[in-house]
């Protein structure tokens, strides 16, 4: 990864000044935007968008931008159009606790291989940054953790032209701005809510539950599984691949010693890019219509009803064998005294 060209500036609502930033510490300031860049780069985004078929401004720029075009002057008025639209966004929310705060914005224009180009634009912490560069940031985040916002451009370049191919988007805040990528960047979802809420679901129970489903050994896994699985999908917030794949799945502690939880995770984690749904995104859970699943056929005469999640299944659940025939015991002090009254009887 080289950086063909970067700069940064100070946007402060409160002063409504924009200024260009430079730094005595500049191998600090490269270190910094090198790992910033590292990390927003190969990070797949939350949600892809489109320009918007009305967008000029942005998209111009970029354009610009990409063809090195007075890329100074392009990077001031990007940075300038920011501050015009965090201005109008505060005044509409200047009820909300907390104000958009004072940011460092950095432009970059990457190259990551022989073909392909990036352009980055990401908003840190104004403070934080400083406070790194001088070296006295006690907090300890991860870069990744520094930046409140960032839009990665893959630009394709094969020699003759360079052409954009995808545009995604992060924000490290649960609540995301519209003003970011609505206003500011004039984009819009390749992927809606409802769309994204539909194809997730089906992509999990395709290639993450059904192939448990038909298998006898891990068919309580599986009930467990799809229970949690549903009540997530069917749960009002935000979906997030990540939160998904390490909580909902990863902390489950299997019945079955053989299910391997970290296969399953690898799994997830490719579902976004297969079956094409954004990583982040507002559920719909009127478009899941699966229901919790309580029952589990024992025989002819018994099912098994489960009324919701068992905290402890290792604990309550045991499967065994005696000559040749298979039992489950269930830890339950009144399923004992019922099955030592009929052998008593």
């Amino acid at each position: 990864m080289e950086i063909i060209y970067h700069r940064l500036f100070k946007v402060d609502i409160v002063e409504q000044e924009v200024s260009l930033q430079e730094f005595a510490e500049n191998d600090n300031v490269n270190t910094y935007i090198m790992e910033l860049l590292q990390n927003v780069s190969d990070d797949e985004g939350d949600r892809e968008y489109l320009f918007e078929e009305s967008s000029l401004t942005m998209k111009t720029y970029l354009d610009q931008f990409i063809n090195g075009e007075e890329r100074d002057i392009t990077s001031r008025n990007i940075a300038n159009r920011l501050l015009q639209k965090e201005t109008t966004a505060q005044e509409k929310r200047a009820h909300l606790k907390y104000p958009i705060q004072k940011g460092m914005l950095i432009i970059s224009y990457v190259q990551m291989t022989e073909f392909e180009n990036k352009i980055v634009i990401s908003k840190a912490d104004y403070n934080e940054f400083i406070e790194e560069l001088t070296g006295n940031l006690s907090s300890g985040l991860p870069t990744k953790k520094k930046i409140f916002k960032a839009f990665i451009a893959n630009v394709s370049n094969n020699g003759e032209d360079n052409e954009i191919t995808k545009l995604v988007t992060f924000d490290s805040n649960t609540t995301k701005a519209s003003y970011w990528t609505k206003n500011f960047l004039e984009l819009e979802e390749v992927r809606d809510d409802e769309k994204n809420t539909l194809t997730a679901y089906n992509a999990v129970k395709r290639d993450i539950l059904n192939p448990l489903r038909k298998k006898k050994e891990y068919k309580a896994d599986w009930l467990c599984l799809s229970n949690a699985t549903i009540a997530y999908f069917r749960g009002e917030g935000e979906f997030d691949i990540v939160h998904y794949r390490d909580s909902i799945i990863g902390n489950y502690q299997p019945m079955e010693d053989s299910l391997e939880i970290d296969k399953l995770k690898e799994k997830i984690s490719k579902l976004p890019e297969k079956y094409k749904f954004d990583n982040k995104f507002s559920k719909k859970p009127g478009v899941v219509k699966d229901r919790f699943k309580n029952t589990i056929k024992l025989s002819e005469e018994m099912d098994l009803i489960i009324k919701h999640d068992v905290a402890n299944p290792k604990r309550t659940f045991k499967a065994y064998t005696n000559e040749g025939r298979k039992y489950i015991a269930i830890l339950s002090d009144e399923g004992y005294e019922y099955a030592q009254k009929q052998q008593t009887e």
